[in-house]
C-alpha cells in the first residue's frame, strides 16, 4: 500500500529542490505535474536511493522498489520522450487521480475545464501545476449525488508566485485509504 505521495510541480530545471524534498519525506510515490525541464530518470534514481536507505534502517516498514513516479508534460517541457504524458489517470488506494500540468485546461482562468475533464474520467482527485500558486478546493460533482472532486496544486518547488514560498504537497494515507494533504515549504 502506498502511504505517502510527494506531489511537486514547476521545478524548471532545478531538480535539486525535488531531491531535498525526497530526502526529507522519503515517499512511497512521486507525482511531478510538469515543467520539469530536466531528466526524470535522475529523480527516479533519487527516489530509489532514498527508499533503499530507508529500508536499511527500517526492518518492519520496507518500501517496495522501484518507487513509482508519474511525470506529466508542462508547457515548458521540450524533452523527456514518452516518460512525459499530457495527462495521467490512475488509481492509488481506491482513489482515482487525474494529473495534468493545467495549461491545456486553461487553469489560469478557472477550474471548470479541469473539473469536468477529471469528472469525465471518474476521478475524485485532480492535480495540476502551471500557476506556481498552491490551490486546494473541494467541488461537488453535479452529475453524481454525494460525489466530490478535490482539486489541488502544490505551487512551485523552485519559482513561487504571489508572495509564496517554494512548496510541495505531501499526501498521506491511513489503513482505511483516507488521506490528508499538507502543503509544505522547502
Amino acid at each position: 500500500m502506498i502511504k505517502k505521495i510527494l506531489i511537486v510541480s514547476d521545478s524548471h530545471g532545478r531538480s535539486q529542490n525535488i531531491r531535498i524534498a525526497i530526502e526529507r519525506e522519503c515517499p512511497d510515490m512521486l507525482i511531478h505535474l510538469g515543467d520539469i525541464e530536466d531528466d526524470p530518470e535522475d529523480i527516479r534514481k533519487w527516489l530509489d536511493a532514498a527508499a533503499a536507505r530507508w529500508n536499511d534502517k527500517n526492518e518492519s516498514e520496507k518500501k517496495s522498489l522501484p518507487i513509482p513516479a508519474v511525470f506529466v508534460r508542462g508547457n515548458c517541457d521540450r524533452y523527456g520522450g514518452d516518460s512525459l504524458k499530457q495527462a495521467a489517470v490512475f488509481e492509488v488506494n481506491e482513489h482515482r487521480f487525474f494529473c495534468t500540468h493545467g495549461h491545456r485546461q486553461n487553469v489560469n482562468y478557472g477550474m471548470e475545464n479541469l473539473m469536468y475533464t477529471a469528472m469525465e474520467n471518474d476521478c475524485d482527485i485532480a492535480l495540476f501545476g502551471h500557476t506556481h500558486v498552491p490551490f486546494d478546493e473541494v467541488y461537488d460533482d453535479p452529475s453524481s449525488a454525494g460525489s466530490q472532486l478535490r482539486i489541488m496544486n502544490p505551487g512551485s518547488i523552485t519559482i513561487p508566485r504571489g508572495g509564496r514560498r517554494k512548496s510541495y504537497m505531501l499526501m498521506e494515507f491511513d489503513d482505511e485509504n483516507n488521506y490528508e494533504v499538507q502543503l509544505k515549504e522547502l
